[in-house]
């Protein structure tokens, strides 16, 4: 869900960064050096991000992949998970409040988040495709959105690539932006938009709901794998949940939960060298 152009040597920079920093205090949290001494770790989200977290029509509860991961992280560390729901584009000013832990809402890892916040190592691939209209012709390349009306959600990297793909190469189109991706493919499926740029696994799960109406029409246009955020000073906390992370791809818990939700492993053999769009 966000972005930047990424070598490899900021690649390794930011690997080895991982190996040591972490995250601290938390809003609410009994010691303000370690946020999981209440027994709650405490997670801030957006769930409008189909199927990573959103709300379920009938019950209005948080579900998706990042839901169940945040739960399962939880699990391992020995305590609960308490989600705080929250819109995107005050998600990181949220952690810095510390109103929340971590935060795991498909944060792409990008190098302006690796040097404000203390990011997780990827447990997901990700990165940004062009969504058409089975109508309409096929979106294969930034080019194909020129004049066209495009949708994506505020504050992701999807909306920072297509800004970028008008500021800096010059392919003038309708930008809008949505609070949700739900209310984008609505508009895509009614026709007031030609296409939506958004995160690989959003694109893959809305068009298999509805494959009669809309498809993934284009190669992945950046590489920006998927992390946890934690606040920058919170270094043993960050170390813990590294940890429990890496139980989970250990024991199969991850693939387990990428089959559920994307039908298919997306959480091994990640490139974790950033194409990212500025």
């Amino acid at each position: 869900m966000k972005k930047k152009l990424f070598g490899v040597a900021a690649a390794v920079a930011l690997t080895a960064a991982l190996m040591f920093t972490g995250c601290g205090g938390s809003g609410g949290s009994a010691s303000s050096d370690d946020p999981l001494a209440d027994g709650v770790l405490k997670i801030g989200t957006n769930a409008t991000y189909v199927p990573l977290e959103y709300r379920d029509e009938d019950s209005n509860e948080m579900v998706g992949f990042d839901i169940d991961l945040g739960d399962a992280l939880a699990g391992e560390l020995g305590v609960k998970a308490e989600w705080v729901d929250t819109s995107f584009d005050g998600i990181f000013n949220g952690l810095n409040a510390k109103q929340y832990d971590a935060i795991i809402a498909g944060v792409s890892i990008t190098p302006d988040r690796s040097e404000n916040f203390n990011m997780s190592t990827p447990y997901i691939s990700n990165g940004i495709v062009i969504v058409s209209r089975n109508d309409e012709t096929p979106g294969k390349t930034a080019e194909d959105l020129r004049g066209k009306r495009v949708g994506v959600q505020i504050e992701t990297t999807a909306d920072i690539a297509a800004q970028s793909f008008i500021d800096k190469d010059g392919i003038d189109m309708d930008l809008q932006k949505f609070d949700g991706m739900l209310d984008a493919f609505t508009a895509l499926e009614g026709k007031s938009l030609d296409y939506v740029v958004t995160d690989k696994p959003v694109g893959q799960f809305y068009t298999s709901l509805k494959p009669d109406v809309y498809s993934v029409t284009s190669d992945i246009l950046s590489n920006e794998p998927i992390g946890i955020v934690m606040r920058k000073d919170d270094t043993e906390f960050a170390k813990q949940m590294e940890e429990a992370l890496q139980t989970l791809r250990d024991n199969g818990k991850l693939a387990e939960l990428s089959e559920k939700w994307f039908g298919e492993d997306v959480t091994q053999n990640i490139d974790t060298e950033l194409k990212v769009i500025e």
